[in-house]
């Protein structure tokens, strides 16, 4: 299979993986896990593009699939959440790059709470400005994301060391994140 179809068929398998979790817990789309993910194992070109589709495809869900309500509130959240994605994916790159020469476990542990702070606090921001609850922001809830993106980065982890070994992607060293592709 030619690089590029395997660059696009690995996006559009992370997208399948984020929707099915998104699915199962209505309106949780692992974006700071996803942004990990990218951002320790993906160009930056193709981190953008999974994030952007991503958050492309959790809209299409959640209007589509779960009805979320058809109000300017609501479009507006769901533009907030497509910038808190990208917030938590340039997070996540930045903190990666900087750290890539202390390890894997290190820079991926970091990246991740940079993706997760990132990403929630666009949303928290956006609480001044949009109609939510400050309920959405309590300690139980923000513990629950965070356990929802734990799990999901574990899986995402697996999935790519799967992809790595059928094929799909080429492992690249770990300071070659900013110039490699995933094939």
């Amino acid at each position: 299979m030619p690089t590029e179809a395997r660059r696009w068929l690995w996006i559009l398998l992370l997208t399948t993986a984020s929707v099915f979790v998104t699915l199962g817990l209505a309106c949780a789309t692992p974006f700071a896990a996803l942004a990990t993910l990218a951002a320790l194992h993906m160009s930056r070109r193709d981190g953008l593009a999974l994030i952007g589709i991503a958050w492309l495809a959790d809209q299409v869900v959640g209007y589509g699939l779960l009805g979320y309500p058809r109000t300017a509130n609501s479009v507006a959240w769901g533009v907030i959440l497509g910038m808190g994605a990208f917030a938590a994916l340039l997070a996540a790159q930045a903190l990666a790059d900087r750290l890539r020469d202390r390890g894997a476990v290190p820079a991926g542990g970091l990246a991740f709470v940079g993706a997760f702070v990132a990403y929630e606090a666009v949303l928290a921001v956006a609480t001044a400005v949009l109609a939510s609850g400050a309920e959405a922001f309590s300690l139980p809830i923000v513990g629950w994301m965070l356990r929802v993106n734990l799990l999901s980065l574990a899986g995402l982890l697996i999935l790519y060391r799967l992809a790595v070994w059928i094929g799909l992607v080429t492992r690249e060293p770990l300071g070659a994140r900013a110039t490699a592709t995933a094939g």
